[in-house]
């Protein structure tokens, strides 16, 4: 049998990076450089060995940065990655990737859309060459984007319900801004022009929204990488911070589930009390801890036996705030009394000692796991570059997890808990009490 090897795209399309607790931290011992070009493009490098280099290019393009006019544009501009761009047609492009065995993905969250470079480091002057083009070079081609409309329709029809519930919470939260969906909607494909898709890049792609990160090569090829890049000089500034409203959106979508999502406001990323409640959403729990085995988390407790039911905690910080909640996934005629549970928790504001301890161990193992993803590692230099101006290695993030207090996280918990309840569902919506009866 043929390997899946070989089907799988040169340039692929990721739709989203997830809703992570926490950014991934750095290798364990390898040293990170970074620096700050004098045309404003946050750079970092982590020279850490590794036969593969992985290169991300970011920008601040993420949906929130989208005209209310044209909602959507960021995730076209994620979907358009590989097509035809100046200097070659999107063919020749995954031709030249092939040859060398290298990958381009494009993927995207709220605030940035990354670019990320995979390639074995004998290849890496061809490959970064081809990468540069792929993202400088775009043109975004009438019919190209007419021919991507399937890749958009399949996005949008393979969400899990529970994506669909947490993208309705932002709405309901920040109505505009980080409210924007990070997806477009089934009306709106095939709408957005080449020229509306061309003027969003042009504003957005720019060295002054850019940042740099290589996994596996120098401060230097770094540098060179993203001064050779051919971006516009323009500095695109965001209005104002969205704005936490709090409130509810339902779409019902029939089936036996109902699906969930409920969160406070949170911290914006960066600070203390965004790590306290990284830790916090561990404590409340992410299921099962064995395969088929039950969840002992205080959520999974607290909600007790009201049949087959899925409960995580999740935090999401951003340059200006975030969310603090549970994503629940319950049948349908359980819905009522689990929902109501959750908000009573969420508003309730405790957790026990042991549940802070296991929440550190888990977030640190979370942090470092991910670490041994160079794609993951490479994204999140650049984020931690667009976030803080700097980047901290894993010793000096698990020590902050560390020094953590309980009396830390129930500050952290209690100030997220005075804030109005924001609630996002899908599914079979027919017991799912209103967030004022919570």
């Amino acid at each position: 049998m043929a390997s899946k090897t070989f089907v799988t795209p040169l340039v692929r399309h990721v739709t989203t990076r997830g809703y992570a607790q926490a950014a991934p931290a750095l290798s364990r011992e390898a040293r990170i450089s970074k620096t700050i070009l004098p045309n404003k493009t946050f750079v970092a490098a982590l020279d850490n060995g590794s036969p593969v280099t992985r290169v991300t290019i970011a920008f601040k393009a993420g949906s929130r940065y989208e005209p209310q006019t044209e909602l959507g544009l960021a995730h076209v501009l994620r979907s358009a990655a590989g097509l035809s761009t100046k200097n070659s047609s999107a063919f020749i492009t995954a031709r030249k990737l092939a040859q060398i065995g290298a990958s381009v993905s494009a993927s995207g969250d709220r605030e940035f859309v990354y670019y990320t470079l995979e390639t074995t480091n004998d290849n890496v002057d061809e490959a970064v060459s081809l990468l540069s083009k792929l993202v400088s070079g775009q043109e975004f081609r009438a019919w190209e984007l007419t021919d991507n409309i399937p890749r958009l329709q399949f996005d949008i029809a393979a969400l899990p319900p529970q994506v669909r519930a947490v993208d309705l919470l932002h709405k309901a939260a920040y109505r505009r801004g980080l409210g924007n969906s990070l997806f477009i909607s089934p009306k709106k494909i095939g709408k957005i022009s080449s020229e509306s898709l061309q003027h969003y890049a042009s504003n957005l792609l720019t060295n002054a929204n850019c940042a740099v990160a290589v996994v596996g090569d120098s401060q230097e090829r770094a540098n060179m990488i993203a001064q050779n890049l051919q971006l516009g000089s323009g500095n695109f500034k965001f209005d104002s911070d969205t704005k936490y409203y709090g409130g509810e959106l339902r779409k019902e979508m029939g089936g036996d589930l109902a699906h969930v999502a409920l969160a406070v406001q949170g911290a914006k990323a960066g600070t203390p009390q965004a790590l306290a409640l990284a830790v916090a959403a561990k404590a409340l729990g992410s299921g099962p801890v064995t395969k088929w085995g039950a969840s002992n988390s205080p959520l999974a407790k607290a909600i007790g036996n009201v049949g087959p039911f899925a409960a995580a905690g999740f935090n999401v910080a951003y340059s200006d705030s975030g969310l603090f909640g549970v994503v629940l996934s319950v049948p349908k005629d359980e819905a009522n009394n689990a929902v109501k549970i959750c908000g009573s928790f969420l508003k309730k504001a405790s957790l026990s000692a042991d549940a802070v301890k296991a929440g550190k161990s888990q977030l640190k193992v979370q942090i470092l796991s991910e670490a041994d993803s160079g794609t993951s590692l490479a994204e999140s230099l650049a984020a931690q570059g667009f976030y803080t101006g700097s980047v901290k290695s894993p010793s000096e993030i698990a020590k902050d997890i560390d020094a953590l207090s309980a009396n830390d996280i129930q500050s952290a918990l209690s100030s997220a808990a005075a804030n109005k309840i924001s609630m996002g569902a899908a599914g079979n919506l027919a017991f799912v009490p209103y967030v004022d009866e919570l």
